[in-house]
């Protein structure tokens, strides 16, 4: 049986996506898992995120004849790090990689010129080349975002970028040349060189056409996200508490 399933991931707690990438990736975390209670060997995966960047909703493929819902307690209870909680049942193979839409969010906790910011990215919006904007590989280069928006949260600035499909390092690269506050980024003869910092850099979503992913109780099974408010709210405390242990001026 061929499901898909979401889930999420811290990336700074893996040595990268791909399985290969040392023996605590992503791909290889789950493989592991997967092998060693019998529930497949392989996965198929919708997105390969870099090194550092996190996700809140990627896909992966199974095919297994265990229940689902095992499969889902075991994947949240023995891998450190990552999350998962919905899938869909397929009635035959589907490539994770079709997917209808993808989005991402970039992070923002500095004070920059929104207004200057979210005006350069919006030329990349539509179709367009972005062989100058990305590593290159064997795929074709020309790629089309459907919209680029921003929300403010515990004010940070938030981008949000819709697209179909994205070549590697766009997103990182368009990020870097409007912070810096480039613009007119298609009139560039040469390769755009910088990237904007990975950790910031968050794969929110993946939707599909005509599938309706089914919601798993994850927190029954997964303390992620127990440990994380635990790390932040001693985190801020201790940022509170070393920013007001300051001698009194006379």
């Amino acid at each position: 049986m061929y499901y898909l399933i979401k889930y999420g991931y811290d990336g700074t707690s893996f040595t990268g996506f791909q399985r290969g990438n040392g023996e605590n990736s992503v791909e290889d975390s789950i493989i592991k898992i997967l092998k060693k209670y019998g529930i497949g060997n392989n996965i198929e995966s919708a997105a390969r995120t870099d090194r550092y960047v996190s996700a809140r909703g990627n896909v992966m493929l199974v095919d297994t004849d265990t229940n689902i819902g095992n499969v889902m307690g075991i994947l949240n209870a023995r891998i450190p790090g990552m999350f998962f909680y919905s899938y869909s049942a397929l009635d035959r193979y589907l490539n994770p990689r079709h997917n209808s839409m993808k989005q991402y969010s970039y992070i923002i906790t500095e004070n920059i010129d929104i207004s200057r910011v979210m005006e350069t990215l919006g030329e990349f919006v539509g179709q367009h080349d972005f062989v100058n904007f990305c590593k290159l590989d064997s795929r074709n280069t020309v790629r089309t975002i459907k919209s680029i928006n921003y929300s403010t949260r515990n004010g940070f600035y938030i981008i949000n970028i819709q697209g179909r499909s994205f070549v590697w390092h766009q997103i990182r690269s368009m990020m870097a040349f409007a912070l810096m506050g480039k613009k007119h980024p298609f009139s560039l003869e040469n390769k755009f060189t910088y990237l904007a910092s990975p950790e910031p850099l968050v794969l929110m979503d993946i939707s599909y056409d005509n599938v309706t992913f089914k919601n798993f109780d994850f927190k029954r099974h997964n303390h992620y996200f127990m440990e994380k408010e635990k790390i932040t709210r001693t985190g801020y405390m201790l940022y509170d508490i070393f920013g007001n242990n300051r001698d009194k001026q006379e």
